[in-house]
C-alpha cells in the first residue's frame, strides 16, 4: 500500500508520519476547502482503500468528509463516524480534526473498536495486577491446608514427638484427625474454584449488568464514606443482559465512579444505574454532581493518547474508555443540571 499524495504537493514530513504510524493513527492533510492533500498506509487503510488509487482515496474521502465536523484555529475537534456503504466493509471510526497551519487541516483517525496502545499495556498491567493478588491469595491458603495437612498426617503415622504419639492414631483421635485432614481439603478446593472462576470472568459471556452494577456499588462504598459523598444505587427491573468480558466491564465501572469520587467536593452526591437505552442498547449510568471542564471532556476522547497530562482523573476515564469500546460499547459524557453524566453503553444480549 502506497501513502497517498495530490501532485504539486510536497509530502507531510517524515517525523509527523512516524509519530502517527507509531501511534497506530491514520494521518491526513487536507485544505480549509476539503481537498485531501495526504493520506498514510494506516489511514488509507482504515478509509478501505487498500490500492490506494486517487479515484479510490478520493471518493471515500468526499464521504467521510460528509460526517466530519468543522475546525477551529487551536481546537482539536473529535468526532466518531459509522459509515455503511452498500458492498463495503462498514467504517466504525474516531477522529479529531484541526487546523495545523494556515490552509491546513489535520485530521487523525482511529479503529473505535481497536485499544490504543497505551490503553492496551495499561489494562494488561492492571490485569496482571489482579491475578498476581489472587495468586498471593491462593499460595497462602494453600500453605495454610497444606501445613495442616502435613501435620495432621505425622499425628496419624506415629511420627509426632512425645510419649503419648501412638494414641494420636486411635481413636477418637483418629477420626478428628481425618476430619481435619477433609476440612482442609476443601478449603483447597475452594481456592481453586475461585481462580477458576476468575479465569471464566474473564472469557466473553452474557451477563447482567444489575449483578455488575451491586457488585461495583459494594466496592466503591468505602471510597465514598471517607469522601462523604452520598453514593446511591438506581433501581433496575428485570434482566438487562449484554455480552462480553464481565471483569472488564466491571472495572471500567470502578474506575469512572472512583475518577469522580477523587474529583468531587466532601459531601457530594453520586448516582450509578442501570437501564435501557435507545435502539437495544443498555446504559451503565454514573451521574454526579461535579463539573467536568471542556479540556477533560475532550481528554478523554483523544486520540494521541500520549499528548494527554496524566494524574488528572482523565487517565482513569480515558482506559475506562478503551475498555468499553473494545467491548463493542460507546462512553458517553453529558453535562446534566448541577453536574455531569457518564454513560457506558453497551449492545443488550438475548437472556
Amino acid at each position: 500500500m502506497q501513502c497517498f499524495a495530490a501532485d504539486g504537493n510536497p509530502p507531510v514530513s517524515i517525523a509527523l508520519d512516524a509519530l502517527a504510524t507509531r501511534l497506530g493513527a491514520g494521518l491526513l492533510l487536507s485544505d480549509t476547502a476539503g481537498r485531501l492533500l495526504f493520506a498514510n498506509h494506516r489511514a488509507l487503510e482504515l478509509m478501505g482503500c487498500a490500492n490506494g488509487d486517487s479515484a479510490s482515496v478520493e471518493t471515500r474521502w468526499s464521504r467521510l468528509g460528509e460526517g466530519m465536523p468543522g475546525t477551529e484555529a487551536g481546537m482539536a475537534v473529535p468526532f466518531v463516524l459509522d459509515v455503511i456503504e452498500p458492498g463495503a466493509a462498514p467504517l466504525e471510526l474516531r477522529g479529531q480534526r484541526r487546523v495545523l497551519a494556515p490552509g491546513l487541516v489535520e485530521t487523525l483517525l482511529s479503529d473505535r473498536r481497536a485499544l490504543g496502545h497505551l490503553d492496551l499495556e495499561l489494562m494488561c498491567a492492571s490485569r496482571m495486577k489482579e491475578w498476581v493478588h489472587q495468586c498471593e491469595a491462593l499460595v497462602h491458603d494453600a500453605n495454610g491446608a497444606l501445613n495442616t495437612i502435613q501435620l495432621t498426617l505425622e499425628l496419624l503415622d506415629g511420627q509426632w514427638p512425645g510419649p503419648r504419639a501412638g494414641e494420636q492414631a486411635r481413636e477418637p483421635n483418629r477420626r478428628n484427625h481425618v476430619g481435619v485432614i477433609r476440612e482442609n481439603l476443601e478449603k483447597l478446593k475452594l481456592s481453586l474454584r475461585q481462580l477458576v472462576a476468575a479465569h471464566e470472568d474473564a472469557a466473553a459471556a452474557t451477563h447482567d449488568l444489575r449483578d455488575i452494577l451491586r457488585e461495583a456499588a459494594a466496592t466503591l462504598r468505602m471510597p465514598a464514606r471517607r469522601k462523604r459523598i452520598d453514593l446511591r444505587v438506581g433501581p433496575a427491573e428485570g434482566a438487562l443482559c449484554v455480552r462480553g468480558n464481565r471483569s472488564r466491564v466491571r472495572q471500567a465501572l470502578v474506575n469512572v465512579a472512583l475518577s469522580r469520587i477523587a474529583s468531587l467536593p466532601e459531601r457530594g452526591q453520586m448516582e450509578i444505574a442501570v437501564a435501557p437505552a435507545a435502539n437495544g442498547r443498555i446504559a451503565l449510568s454514573c451521574t454526579d454532581t461535579g463539573e467536568l471542564s471542556e479540556e477533560a471532556r475532550a481528554g478523554i476522547f483523544h486520540l494521541l493518547l500520549a499528548e494527554a497530562g496524566a494524574g488528572s482523573g482523565v487517565d482513569a476515564l480515558r482506559l475506562s474508555r478503551a475498555i468499553i469500546e473494545s467491548e463493542g460499547g460507546e462512553f458517553e459524557v453529558d453535562p446534566v443540571p448541577g453536574g455531569t453524566r457518564l454513560r457506558l453503553v453497551f449492545p443488550g444480549a438475548a437472556v
